[in-house]
């Protein structure tokens, strides 16, 4: 019987597998073909019948109504149903990713005479929680427990590698290229724990944005020019099965020229009348990497951002875990070993790329006990429940603990347990330890370096009669790798009412955690005002912009909700806690004047799939916005932004883009993947607007800074004037390349507001102030009487009568309107 949960299955957009983890080490279960790899499809001919695996991806060419594939990255999306015409059932993703999870059961039910009642189940680092939560969904379904544990593929691949691997101490760089998702993870290893140091991924990156570029690209044109089918087009919902049959087809010869340097691809299409036509066409490597260059780009940069985020550079790493089918092409290999151009980190492909992850899980699943209900003892019999690693690296030292329960009222000082190993290498007998008042204890136990070891528990009554105890026996295995905490990849917080993302809990923080910070209510809720609503949007992210964060959830608070009225700047408490193998995320706002708590729990997303024509109407706003700020960059000589600007047009980002959401017509997972890769486009467009501003912001500062000691030096300022100028100018100089222009901005003010001050105690003073006004006489509510007062401030100052110019500055004053005022002294620059 088996006390861990063992089996690992890695759910992937093109294919799945599942790993058991035996006493013998990890293996993989074959499916009914023979096959390490299930492929992720599912084909329902008729009612009541589905088929997954091999059968399905090859229906999804010839059936297109029937049959369905890469369903994996619209996880979590509302919405997002498939339809099976004739069997007359829709399906979410979350359903056909169980269909998948049930098939992979079943193959375990063929060769080991048994479902398994749990599974530790991989996900990318890159996951949004509602993908996470989704997955979870779909273990569920699919008869997996409704907790079933989550590792992050990454982790599972390292720890694979790291099971074969002899070195106590070592840094690796996980290079997950799979079918659909993308992650860089910095892993360190010391003294047998994996931790995950830094992440950066995209998960909507893998091998099928190649197989659409190959198809889009190369296969669409020649198909158009050699067969004169119009508007050949992957929108085009009337070549729906050719394009499904050119899919398959690119991603076969993908495969294919990692062994070879040139394909010929046949298939037969149809000319629109249901006729076949052949369509040949020889397809080269070089042609092949010159179209995936631009994804393997985006890849490398995110293993960058990995490093640079970890603080280290490629020659701390020792070696790079390639991950995922796409690692096997040769033109990858060689971009990822080119120092300059890539990476220059020795490469390590000595496991199976595409089943290392499911053969990790299963790893990691030996260290997770199976989820058991508490034993219960009956009257006058006892029970134990246990507490120890079921793996560690440690062979002396392990603790255990446990508490013993009975049906009846017991005096436990009368007792105490022993724990044995009789058949250790040598045997293990632990001491005799008494149990407390409330019948627990706590020990540590030898294990063996070389097996599995099996420990009895032994209790005994004072006299020393041994008594009979429920759930007496566990099993802790020597291994040479354990994983460390589980690690949040992607920040969580609340979006303010100005727009502002709010970060509580970052990237990077040790699960399972938990964090409270404290807000206030920008609106009153009050009775009459049945439709005020306080919003706090709960997002996923590193962007400043809310907008530009992923939206995880969403609590709502109304009039209805609280016992009494809520005025305006009320406190609200906001707590986030997330779980570390579920990822189960707990929000909880609380209201300490009302004396109310409201929760929402993030399991299900909100999260919509766009229409075809708002993803139109953002991408052509995208693309004016990239010509304008290229045209500003140039203007102002912004090399930051110009460079940004060239490394977005290297990876081909806005071309890419276009295709996205031209096959967004017909396509849920593009659309999805177009909103993602939009914002994510919007953001790094804000930081190189940001960037262009910068230059003109810090001559703005230097050049206040330097009319402040201008005046300084023309009155004689005194000590804490010269020493107030001193501070901004180290300020200035601290913020220096990595300035903000808000953070620019605020200092501008107040160097104006220092210009202010030290120009009121001049005879300037009032001539400047007579200056500003008078620019605004059109503002004034009586023109003749500004006119007026104008025409003798001119003579006052013709004369050098400054006091009878105050007089005037406070006539012009009265004259315009409520709050103009302010304008006068906290103009940019300062005085107008």
């Amino acid at each position: 019987m088996r006390e861990t949960i063992d089996f690992g299955i890695d759910l992937g957009t093109t294919n799945s597998a599942i790993a058991v983890a035996d006493d013998d080490g990890v293996r993989i279960i074959k499916n009914n073909d023979g096959w390490d790899c299930t492929p992720s499809a599912v084909w329902s001919p008729r009612p009541g019948v589905i088929h997954v695996g091999r059968r399905a991806r090859e229906r999804t060419e010839s059936d297109v109504d029937d049959a369905y594939a890469e369903f994996k990255q619209e996880m979590g999306v509302a919405g997002a149903h498939r339809r099976f015409r004739r069997a007359g059932i829709t399906m979410s993703p979350e359903e056909l990713s169980a269909e998948v999870l049930k098939s992979l059961r079943q193959d375990v039910a063929h060769e080991c005479g048994y479902q398994p009642e749990a599974a530790v189940i991989t996900v990318p680092a890159s996951f949004a929680l509602n993908q996470n939560n989704a997955t979870s969904e779909a273990a569920a379904l699919a008869g997996l427990g409704e907790h079933c544990p989550l590792v992050q593929e990454p982790t599972a691949a390292a720890i694979a590698y790291g099971v074969q691997d002899a070195s106590d101490s070592a840094h690796w760089m996980v290079f997950d290229l799979g079918g659909g998702t993308f992650d860089a993870a910095v892993m360190s290893k010391r003294d047998g724990e994996l931790q995950l140091i830094q992440h950066a991924g995209d998960p909507y990156l893998g091998g099928k944005l190649i197989d659409w570029a190959l198809v889009d690209d190369l296969l669409a044109p020649a198909v158009q020019r050699d067969l004169g089918l119009a508007e050949f087009t992957r929108r085009n919902p009337r070549w729906g099965r050719n394009f499904a049959k050119l899919k398959l087809e690119a991603e076969n010869a993908k495969i294919a020229l990692s062994r070879t340097p040139e394909v010929d691809l046949f298939v037969d299409l149809d000319d629109g009348e249901g006729n076949p036509q052949p369509f040949e066409f020889t397809l080269t490597r070089g042609a092949l990497d010159d179209l995936a260059l631009p994804f393997y780009v985006r890849a490398i940069r995110l293993c960058r951002d990995a490093l640079a985020e970890s603080a280290l550079r490629p020659d701390h790493i020792d070696r790079m875990l390639l991950v995922g089918g796409a690692t096997l092409s040769p033109g990858l290999r060689e971009l990822l070993a080119d120092p300059k151009e890539g990476l220059g980190i020795a490469l390590d492909h000595s496991q199976d790329p595409t089943t290392v992850v499911a053969r990790g899980a299963a790893v990691f699943a030996s260290s997770v006990r199976l989820p058991r209900k508490p034993h219960r003892a009956a009257v006058g019999e006892f029970a134990v429940e246990l507490t120890y690693p079921p793996q560690t690296v440690d062979t002396t030292g392990v603790p255990v603990s446990g508490k013993v329960t009975s049906g009846s009222d017991v005096d436990w000082s009368r007792y105490a347990v022993t724990l044995a190993n009789p058949e250790g290498q040598p045997p293990f007998w632990g001491p005799r330890i008494e149990l407390t008042a409330d019948g627990a204890f706590y020990t540590e136990v030898s294990i063996d370096a070389n097996a599995k070891s099996r420990f009895v528990v032994e209790l005994t009554d004072a006299a020393g009669t041994r008594q009979k105890l429920t759930g007496d026996t566990f099993s802790i295995t020597h291994t040479a790798v354990v994983p460390g905490d589980a690690v949040l990849t992607g920040t969580l917080g609340i979006g303010k009412a100005d727009g502002r993302f709010d970060p509580l809990l970052r990237k990077g923080t040790s699960l399972p955690t938990m964090v409270t910070k404290t807000y206030r209510t920008t609106i009153a809720l009050r009775r009459s005002e049945p439709d005020a609503v306080i919003k706090i949007p709960l997002l996923e992210g590193e962007r400043r912009r809310a907008d530009r964060n992923t939206r995880v959830g969403l609590l709502e608070i109304r009039p209805r909700d609280v016992r009494i009225e809520l005025p305006a700047q009320s406190e609200v408490e906001v707590t986030f806690e997330i779980q570390a193998s579920s990822r189960e995320v707990l929000v909880t706002a609380d209201i300490p004047l009302v004396q109310q708590q409201f929760e929402a729990t993030i399991n299900r997303s909100d999260l919509l799939a766009p229409e075809h024509d708002e993803l139109v109407d953002r991408l052509h706003d995208l693309e004016a916005r990239v010509g304008v700020l290229r045209d500003q960059a140039d203007d102002v000589h912004a090399e930051q932004a110009q460079r940004a600007l060239e490394d977005l047009g290297e990876q081909r980002a806005v071309p890419q883009l276009r295709k996205e959401v031209d096959a967004a017509a017909v396509d849920t997972g593009a659309a999805v993947t177009s909103d993602r890769r939009i914002r994510d486009l919007e953001a790094q467009l804000d930081d190189i607007e940001e960037s262009i501003e910068v230059p003109g912001l810090q001559r703005e500062l230097w050049e206040l800074l330097g009319v402040c000691q201008d005046i300084i030096e023309q009155t004689g300022g005194g000590h804490s004037d010269r020493a107030e100028l001193q501070t901004l100018r180290d300020r200035a100089s601290t913020l220096g390349d990595d300035a903000t222009p808000a953070d620019l901005r605020r200092l501008i003010e107040r160097a104006s507001e220092f210009q202010v001050e030290l120009l009121r105690r001049t005879d300037q003073w009032d001539f400047l102030v007579f200056s500003s006004l008078e620019s605004m006489r059109d503002q004034m509510s009586s023109r003749s009487q500004a006119d007026a007062a104008i025409l003798e401030g001119r003579q006052a100052i013709a004369s050098g009568n400054r006091r009878a110019l105050a007089g005037v500055n406070e006539r012009l004053r009265r004259l315009l309107p409520p709050g103009a005022g302010g304008q006068i002294e906290h103009k940019p620059g300062g005085i107008i």
